[in-house]
């Protein structure tokens, strides 16, 4: 299996990386790992305790800017908070490989949604349900893939027609909240291995600061998450290979 220093090397890595996006790295980290020898079973609570760490700076940052609606923001914490530990526990129910084939299939859509423009394809605005919708649906993908939700919430929020910078600022406050909820859940199923966990968390927690600091200071998120739509593609065909 991985050393516990090469864990920490590829966590700080894709950290960095995926945090110039404004994204969590446990999309990317789940399937390297696995790549490396991880059982999938351990690197799902991996990526998504990695993804509450690394996210927590931003949630700190948005409310000390004072830029959090919480109206609109806590029904999509309380679905997703109540829906990503029922993900987890069918992560447990449903066949590894089909878990495993639906992870692929969120690789490719990440990556798409990176490409395609982002346009408001109906009212939501309007829909008082619609936040709960949406907290629900990426809390139980977030649970089952291991994943954080982050990569749902912000298109579903936009096809809707809700305001990009509110969209943002959404996503980057519900996702500690339904990875860590994830967490606990395959934490009381027995599948953590704090070992792993904490090498890749502990850097990071450094890399995703480091990240949000140089993309403001040198870099357009939108290149970023460009170059990052391309690897999501590989890693899904890389991962696809490897189960089928």
């Amino acid at each position: 299996m991985v050393s516990y220093i090469e864990v920490a090397a590829i966590s700080f890595v894709t950290a960095f990386i995926f945090s110039l996006g404004g994204l969590g790295s446990a999309v990317a980290l789940i399937p390297i790992l696995t790549f490396l020898g991880v059982p999938f079973q351990i690197a799902r609570p991996t990526g998504l305790f990695t993804n509450t760490v690394s996210t927590v700076s931003a949630t700190i940052h948005n409310l000390r800017k004072g830029i959090v609606d919480f109206s609109f923001v806590l029904p999509i914490i309380i679905t997703s908070v109540f829906l990503a530990p029922i993900g987890a526990y069918l992560s447990h129910l449903v066949p590894e490989k089909i878990v495993a084939l639906i992870f692929v299939l969120f690789l490719f859509f990440a990556g798409f949604m990176v490409y395609i423009p982002k346009k408001k394809l109906f009212n939501g605005t309007d829909l008082k349900f619609y936040p709960l919708l949406v907290g629900a649906i990426s809390g139980l993908l977030s649970g089952l893939l291991g994943v954080g939700g982050g990569g749902l919430i912000s298109p579903m929020l936009i096809i809707a027609g809700f305001d990009p910078k509110k969209v943002v600022v959404t996503t980057a406050f519900v996702v500690p909240f339904s990875s860590f909820a994830g967490f606990l859940a395959y934490w009381k199923l027995g599948t953590v291995d704090w070992g792993i966990t904490l090498a890749a968390a502990v850097p990071a927690v450094v890399a995703g600061y480091l990240g949000a600091f140089v993309t403001h200071r040198f870099l357009e998120p939108g290149h970023v998450k460009r170059i990052l739509g391309f690897l999501f593609f590989i890693l899904g065909l890389k991962f696809l290979m490897k189960i089928l």
